[in-house]
């Protein structure tokens, strides 16, 4: 059961680290990236949010197959330890 345990703290762990990263281009984030040295910066965001938010719903979609048992945010073991 450890590996059936451990692949849905990654799927989740995975889960929120796209989420988190979703919220923080919604609240002003920029992302911009130059195709070349040299080349002028493009901004980037609009696409890197919506594929980290596709992303987030896969993710989401899978964890509910895999785990229909299991509530949403309902995670045991605990994601982190504390040290």
């Amino acid at each position: 059961m450890a590996g059936y345990d451990d692949r849905y703290v990654e799927i989740t762990t995975r889960l929120r680290s796209v989420q988190s990263f979703c919220d923080f281009l919604s609240q002003g984030a920029t992302v911009r990236v130059a195709l070349s040295d040299g080349a002028p910066y493009k901004d980037v965001t609009s696409v890197l949010l919506e594929r980290n938010r596709r992303e987030a719903e896969a993710l989401a979609r899978t964890r509910r197959q895999l785990y229909p048992e299991l509530a949403d945010e309902d995670v045991t073991p605990l994601l982190y330890s504390c040290h």
